[in-house]
């Protein structure tokens, strides 16, 4: 499993929540490289909707089935004051697509067959794997949570849950609606304060924000 976004398949601008008593004028020393790690290490969550690349692998003699895809929602809460801090880049999606929509009191996983929303049913086949872009997204307040991916192998059913780094649940959280944006220069320029449309001014923070 692996969440940052700069080393899997997909489009992907990389944003962080991070507390805004925690939020410093320094950045990554390497920029848009070290930026997910410098996220989290000042308690950065992810804004809107939390990604991760899954790679399910087979050493087994027999085919593995994946019936189902679901959030294992441990605890919601409302959105504590936050900054937004913004790496700008892009990749390419080559995976697998399952969406779960977090602000349902069930949340499975769901995703796109023949124009139309369907539960994961995907054979893996012995000693094959795949791999499947998992985004779990959100609407209302905050929600941390566990992916649980439930299976057949050998006629018999079972459930992996996935954690985050650490053996921490996600924690995806709603964009607050008044909130400080800062992004960061991919070219090493430093933090530039976003603008309302979507642009940066070139001024840069200095302590804490």
């Amino acid at each position: 499993m692996e969440t940052d976004p700069l080393r899997i398949d997909a489009e992907e601008d990389v944003i962080q929540l991070v507390p805004a008593q925690r939020f410093a004028g320094s950045g990554p020393d390497d920029g848009c490289a070290g930026f997910w790690s410098w996220a989290r290490a000042r308690g950065g969550v992810d804004e809107d909707r939390t990604r991760m690349q899954l790679t399910v692998s087979n050493s087994g003699s027999n085919a593995l089935l994946i019936t189902g895809m679901r959030a294992q929602v441990i605890s919601r809460r409302p959105v504590t004051s936050v900054v937004e801090a913004a790496c700008r880049t892009q990749g390419e999606a080559k995976v697998y697509s399952v969406n779960i929509d977090l602000d349902k009191p069930q949340p499975y996983g769901v995703y796109d067959k023949d124009g139309a929303s369907r539960p994961p049913d995907f054979t893996v086949a012995a000693g094959g794997l795949e791999t499947f872009l998992v985004t779990g997204e959100i609407t209302h307040g905050a929600a941390q949570w566990k992916l649980a991916v439930d299976l057949v192998e050998d006629g018999h059913k079972r459930t992996v849950v996935v954690e985050d780094d650490g053996g921490r649940p996600f924690t995806t959280v709603t964009r607050p609606a008044a909130m400080t944006s800062w992004e960061l220069d991919p070219h090493g320029g430093g933090w530039y304060k976003a603008t309302s449309e979507g642009g940066a001014s070139a001024s840069q923070p200095s302590g804490t924000s």
